[in-house]
């Protein structure tokens, strides 16, 4: 895909996913463990780069210092050790996978040119694989590989539909995924590991996408306008798709959640308007609703999904 229509594809995909024809940004299964930082992209050094932050909004660091892109979707995520990024680039013309430690060391690319876009990259539980998006012409397929890149790449399912966002769940069996199967009206589906057992855990008329696991496998929190004044709020459910309810308030426009490691608290990307590139962290209930970091993400460079936080877990030596 050119750069030009690679980036058209991607401003599409968030643009409809801000209207709840959702592509399901980035949040991912939370592994469990002790609260880490906060990783998002922002331009505050005049050109896209991967940041860290603490979950109080201090110590923010740098952790990339890559070629300038237009680019502001890398759907960046922390490792279940929390010591390593992986997130997607167009460094090479297309868009491939790459890894850095958290600390800004070892950086390495992780798949190659060829013919296809991929996306959306997630970690196994265990550490050992990576799921992302593969996009190739009109079909998109859900992908496994070795999270060190090494080994081929293993499509696992391929659909002409709006297919984002595939995620493990914390016990490495079933892949949750955002998709526009059978209908107009974005879903949350399930499937065992290896594709079979495809099931919807949201129905029409919610707009569901941007799931994320909680740590202790039981809830799923995402975003929607369902029910609400403005569009793009915060939701949870059990992973069985029952006892949906609203998170966050209808004034502030809220996207892309991700659960701590503690399974305690929430951060997401909001504001009061759909520009708006600040993060919040609350707890997952919905109370305590705390801005931690503000405009981190000029309005007019905002092309595509931006910002997107993931929340790591704290290392262990």
């Amino acid at each position: 895909m050119q750069s030009s229509s690679r980036h058209a594809f991607l401003s599409s995909c968030f643009m409809a996913g801000l209207t709840l024809i959702l592509f399901s940004a980035p949040a991912s299964a939370t592994f469990a463990g002790k609260n880490g930082r906060i990783t998002f992209v922002a331009d505050l050094s005049g050109t896209f780069q991967l940041y860290t932050i603490n979950p109080d909004g201090s110590g923010l660091f740098q952790v990339t210092n890559l070629p300038p892109t237009s680019n502001s979707s890398w759907f960046q995520d922390y490792s279940p050790d929390g010591k390593q990024i992986v997130f997607s680039h167009d460094m090479t013309g297309s868009l491939e996978l790459y890894a850095i430690n958290a600390d800004g060391t070892g950086f390495r690319q992780l798949t190659n040119i060829d013919g296809t876009d991929k996306l959306f990259p997630r970690w196994s539980p265990d550490g050992r694989r990576l799921v992302f998006l593969r996009t190739e012409g009109i079909l998109e397929a859900i992908s496994l590989m070795a999270s060190n890149g090494s080994g081929e790449i293993r499509d696992v399912t391929r659909s002409p539909w709006e297919v984002y966002q595939p995620t493990f769940t914390p016990d490495g069996r079933h892949i949750l995924f955002g998709s526009r199967e059978g209908g107009l009206v974005s879903a949350i589906w399930i499937m065992n590991l290896h594709g079979s057992n495809k099931r919807r855990l949201t129905n029409a008329p919610i707009e569901a996408g941007g799931p994320d696991v909680s740590p202790n496998g039981r809830h799923v929190v995402f975003y929607s306008q369902q029910n609400t004044p403005r569009p793009s709020q915060v939701f949870v459910m059990n992973v069985n798709g029952g006892g949906v309810r609203q998170l966050t308030p209808g004034e502030l426009v809220s996207v892309f959640p991700t659960y701590s490691p503690d399974g305690k608290k929430i951060a997401f990307q909001g504001g009061d308007s759909l520009q708006s590139t600040d993060i919040f962290v609350m707890n997952a209930d919905g109370s305590g609703i705390t801005k931690i970091a503000g405009d981190l993400v000029s309005p007019e460079n905002c092309i595509n999904a931006c910002v997107m936080p993931d929340w790591g877990a704290e290392p262990v030596e």
